[in-house]
């Protein structure tokens, strides 16, 4: 489920103006995992900011090579674990193999990383604008399922059975970003940095006023308006599912790309989730599974964890925003 650009409208004059007036600022943007990764950081030497951002966007991209299925990046990553379907167990690098261990052992059955064969064939159907059939949705559903793959820590490996493949792009760009984060964190020159990769953001650090962090979440069905802000805390994530990014319409219905495992369709409980949580790897879980989930399951999941927060849009339009964001989210008037 990978997500392309998340539902984030960064307004450069919430996040820059004023911020980093006190000290030198460093910016730089590249193209990663399919979107564009902004590091800002400001500190006392731009020397040192230079040299850490790109020590931040090398971990970066060791993680966008590693879990990258669609081109072969590494050689222990998830390109080559895929190719390796039915030829017994594969040593992975250490992100893919964290990863790959992490969807394992979560409890929810409304997600499930093992489903790269269901994409591929919505995806086929996207670029013919059609609907796959129902024995089509059976054949890739069969593929997957976490008993299709198994992973053994001690050894450093993973093995997929013939025809499974893993598919990470709800978590890996949130892994991604808290790892660049870390980077950045542990430079104790660094005053304070945000890193946003689509709209998967880490704060690093304080605006030099004190102010919390603003982040203007997109309205899902008005491209030019946002939805509202959230107040973003020190060293806080956040980010956005949403089916207005990556989507085709055939008989008159949007088919988007974030599928419920137990149907093989387009989950049709939200049409945009965003998230609020102590790393980024939880935003961008929780974001797809939040999406997936019925709504009823969706808040009591929400409301039992005290380190999440989030803000649910239902095909209605109506706007569910958790307790623990009820201060620090305005919306939009």
């Amino acid at each position: 489920m990978r997500k392309l650009l998340l539902a984030f409208l960064l307004l450069s004059s919430l996040l820059t103006a004023g911020c980093f007036s006190h000290s030198k600022n460093y910016s730089d943007t590249r193209f990663l995992m399919d979107t564009v990764v902004k590091i800002d950081a400001r500190g006392e030497s731009e020397q040192i900011l230079r040299q850490t951002v790109d020590e931040a966007f090398r971990v970066f991209t060791e993680v966008a090579d590693e879990t990258d299925r669609y081109q072969d990046g590494a050689a222990n990553g998830l390109y080559r674990l895929n190719a390796s379907a039915g030829r017994g167990p594969f040593t992975a690098g250490s992100h893919l193999l964290y990863l790959a261990r992490m969807s394992k052992e979560q409890p929810f059955e409304e997600f499930d990383a093992s489903l790269a064969p269901l994409i591929d064939l919505w995806r086929r159907h996207g670029v013919a604008k059609t609907v796959p059939g129902t024995e089509e949705l059976a054949a890739a559903q069969s593929l997957t399922g976490k008993d299709k793959y198994t992973v053994d820590a001690a050894s450093g490996t993973v093995t997929l059975l013939t025809g499974a493949g893993l598919d990470l792009g709800a978590l890996a760009k949130g892994y991604a970003v808290d790892k660049a984060a870390a980077i950045l964190t542990g430079n104790k020159k660094i005053a304070g940095a945000l890193v946003n990769a689509g709209g998967n953001i880490k704060a690093v650090g304080t605006k030099p006023d004190g102010k919390p962090w603003r982040i203007a979440l997109q309205h899902p069905r008005k491209s030019d308006d946002f939805l509202g802000v959230i107040k973003l805390a020190p060293q806080e994530a956040v980010a956005t599912s949403g089916d207005y990014q990556r989507y085709y319409e055939a008989g008159g219905q949007r088919f988007h790309h974030l599928l419920d495992p137990q149907t093989g369709l387009p989950a049709r409980h939200a049409i945009a989730v965003t998230v609020v949580a102590p790393s980024a790897l939880t935003a961008d879980f929780y974001s797809t599974l939040l999406f997936v989930l019925p709504p009823e399951k969706a808040i009591m999941t929400v409301e039992s964890n005290s380190e999440l927060g989030a803000v649910i849009v239902r095909p209605d339009n109506s706007v569910y925003v958790s307790p623990s964001l009820a201060t620090r989210f305005e919306p939009a008037r």
